[in-house]
């Protein structure tokens, strides 16, 4: 999930000219990895890097370099780099660091040079890396250690030029230390790669980083690597998802000539996935099943396809913007696998029925989408709202065009229009969203988006899933945290505002306590029975509050398969 979202990369490489003539060859940047040998717990500590930039001409005390000190919350390596030297055709360079705010969620620390740079410019540092960070529940963008290897994304701990120039690329590795079966892999592929067409400084922050002796899996146009042990088959989950990610391709009309997925351990936020280039990252944890990372895997790699708006996720409250990138991925999650035959009935009934319980219970379900973006990282209920609203609202739209055309069109045609004319160099706006839609639905359809946008409650008819299927009422639980749900953004996280008779409240947890460790809230929501094993310090000891997060029983809209006989 992406306030995060704003690293989703469309899985198109951007050819730019960057005010160069069209004859002349674009600046280049080689980028060199070499990480340290594994200690004997299989912890890698450090990682070199080596930088090698041209097309850098910078007056002096311009911008060189960049990296987030913060990036959509993630505190990032920043503070961990060392023995950083930078030169270039006329010597040394003197390198000064300055932090600017972005907003909450995000801080960008630049590199400037003590004089005007001329020529090739080489940076060299190291990262060093803290195997005992505790897990994050937050886009997995931090370096992380494990199994004698190393990840992370590029906005954590690779510096990159501080301007928008297009350049080319190649990706090294120097695993010399690491010993003879280590491998690296980033988001361009396995081992020493170049991509084709140059790329902008921005979209090089979206690629990730694996190196060591990773779990790995390659089809032709698709590889998937691992960091740590899985308990389902991981091999079997890749080879599935490699299925389905030709399908999306031909589904879409496009794929790239290589896609990857990454996967490391988060015993406290397992199921977590972020948008890369031409890629994705996720997590999984001890009970991880191959069930539920099949859903994870069709959700995230749509997002090579399916995204945000374009600017949508860089605006001020971008994270408003979620409706339309999480929600039709979380629409197409379930609906292209089942057409693809890749899942059962069972399982795409257990998908929907997960969203629509959780979007039908949530007691925050009214929230305006003007409001999302200030209470995404402060409340559990509001950050699920743009995947579940958003993908019950494309169900009604697809019901609503396939009603008006007599089926001779759906959803599908908008979003595939949609996307290729961004293909075709167009910005994929909202504007061409309410275009498109007006076309297909008239003033009607932008009358029911603008309810959904104000928080109306979004419901499908009954056959919006197909003819097979039926909309039925049934009893179920609103997801209740017991206390504040501010509570789990500060630091130190002190529990406060306990709801007096709620399940946590008779277990045992008291206002003051401290959570000591990550659990996860998203997820959860959408699971009636899952519980919260909430790790706390309560006067210098710790303890466990177990307890179901559920309050009051409500009726909610859930779907079935229709009952013989009935039309």
């Amino acid at each position: 999930m992406n306030g995060w979202t704003g690293c989703m990369a469309s899985g198109i490489a951007l050819v730019l000219s960057g005010g160069r003539a069209a004859s002349e060859p674009p600046p280049t940047l080689s980028i060199t990895l070499a990480p340290d040998a594994p200690d004997r717990d299989g912890h890698i500590r450090a990682i070199g890097l080596t930088l090698v930039v041209t097309g850098t001409d910078t007056a002096s005390g311009a911008p060189l370099v960049r990296l987030p000190a913060k990036a959509n919350t993630v505190v990032t390596s920043a503070d961990d780099i060392t023995g950083l030297t930078a030169s270039d055709a006329r010597g040394p360079l003197a390198l000064v660091a300055k932090d600017t705010p972005v907003d909450d969620s995000n801080t960008d620390r630049v590199w400037s040079a003590d004089r005007a740079t001329a020529g090739t410019v080489t940076i060299r540092y190291r990262v060093t890396i803290d195997p005992a960070r505790p897990p994050l529940v937050a886009p997995q963008y931090e370096m992380r250690t494990e199994s004698s290897t190393v990840s992370g994304a590029a906005n954590s701990f690779v510096l990159l030029p501080a301007d928008a120039t297009p350049r080319q690329v190649a990706i090294h590795w120097n695993l010399a230390k690491v010993g003879r079966r280590a491998i690296g892999v980033s988001s361009f592929g396995v081992g020493d790669v170049a991509p084709a067409a140059p790329i902008t400084p921005d979209r090089l922050g979206s690629v990730y980083y694996m190196a060591g002796t990773p779990g790995l899996y390659r089809a032709p146009g698709f590889f998937g690597a691992w960091q740590g042990k899985p308990a389902f088959a991981a091999t079997e989950v890749m080879r599935w998802a490699s299925k389905l990610q030709a399908f999306y391709g031909s589904f879409f009309g496009y794929r790239p000539p290589s896609f990857g997925v990454f996967a490391r351990t988060n015993a406290g936020n397992p199921g977590s996935g972020i948008g890369l280039v031409d890629s994705f990252a996720f997590t999984f944890g001890p009970t991880s099943t191959a069930e539920q990372m099949r859903t994870l895997l069709a959700h995230e790699m749509l997002h090579a396809w399916v995204n945000s708006l374009d600017g949508s996720m860089d605006a001020a409250n971008g994270l408003g913007a979620a409706w339309f990138g999480e929600g039709l991925a979380v629409y197409y999650q379930r609906a292209l696998p089942y057409r693809a035959g890749l899942i059962p009935t069972a399982a795409f009934l257990a998908d929907l029925n997960e969203t629509a319980g959780r979007y039908y219970t949530n007691a925050m379900i009214a929230t305006p989408n003007a409001d999302i973006a200030a209470g995404f990282w402060r409340d559990t209920r509001i950050r699920v709202l743009p995947y579940d609203r958003g993908s019950l609202y494309f169900a009604s739209v697809d019901a609503a065009i396939r009603k008006r055309s007599d089926g001779r069109r759906s959803l599908d045609d908008i979003v595939r229009a949609m996307l290729a004319a961004r293909r075709r160099g167009e910005a994929m706006t909202l504007a061409m969203w309410r275009r498109m839609l007006a076309a297909e639905l008239g003033q009607p359809g932008i009358q029911s988006f603008e309810a959904m946008l104000a928080g109306q409650t979004v419901l499908p008819p009954s056959n919006a899933f197909g003819v097979r299927f039926e909309r039925v009422k049934l009893p179920l639980r609103r997801w209740q945290l017991g206390f504040d749900p501010a509570s789990t953004t500060t630091s130190p996280k002190i529990v406060r505002g306990l709801i007096p008779g709620s399940n946590a409240a008779l277990a045992g947890l008291r206002n003051g306590d401290r959570i000591t460790a990550a659990f996860p809230q998203d997820a959860p929501q959408g699971d009636q029975h899952a519980t919260l094993d909430l790790k706390i310090e309560r006067d210098g000891k710790p303890m466990v509050v177990h307890y179901l997060p559920r309050g009051e029983t409500v009726l909610a809209w859930q779907w079935r398969l229709r009952s013989p006989g009935k039309r």
